[in-house]
């Protein structure tokens, strides 16, 4: 059973120096299991409700707007919000800030409408609330068409 000292299935080269880190990994995991488990005070996450919807009533989709007479863009928001008009003109899309301000008590909003060159363009209110929620209204696209051309028709 023992030649040179060592049992029959030793291999030659496996010697009792290389258990050593296999009994220390197993120490060590043994060692974590049983540490009490530090436990953090569970804080209850706040549930904000969602921002009120937008609606942007004033020109209506697929208005044909003057160009000296434009209007008013006008809609409904939450109240204390900040409402940011973004507008695009086909056909890049690219949507730009055209201005923003303070939803009042009545939740009402209205921005003047002027210098659009003729064109299609399109026009959505977005509402900002103080604690970073948004809400934005469905898109609404309008054409601009310039009245000092007699016979030509806007598509």
């Amino acid at each position: 059973m023992m030649e040179d000292g060592r049992p029959r299935f030793w291999i030659s080269w496996y010697d009792r120096w290389n258990l050593i880190l296999p009994i220390a990994l197993l120490a060590a995991g043994g060692w974590l299991a049983v540490q009490p488990r530090i436990r953090l005070p569970e804080v209850p996450a706040q549930r904000l409700r969602p921002l009120g919807p937008v609606t942007l009533e004033s020109p209506a989709s697929g208005a044909r707007l003057r160009m000296d007479r434009m209007g008013e863009v006008e809609g409904k928001a939450e109240k204390g919000t900040t409402v940011v008009l973004f507008y695009s003109q086909a056909p890049s899309l690219e949507r730009r800030e055209l201005s923003r301000m303070q939803v009042g008590v009545d939740g009402r909003y209205r921005f003047r409408l002027a210098g659009f060159p003729p064109g299609g363009f399109v026009f959505q209110a977005v509402a900002y609330a103080p604690d970073g929620r948004s809400s934005g209204s469905p898109p609404v696209d309008v054409w601009v068409v310039d009245p000092r051309i007699p016979g030509r028709r806007s598509p």
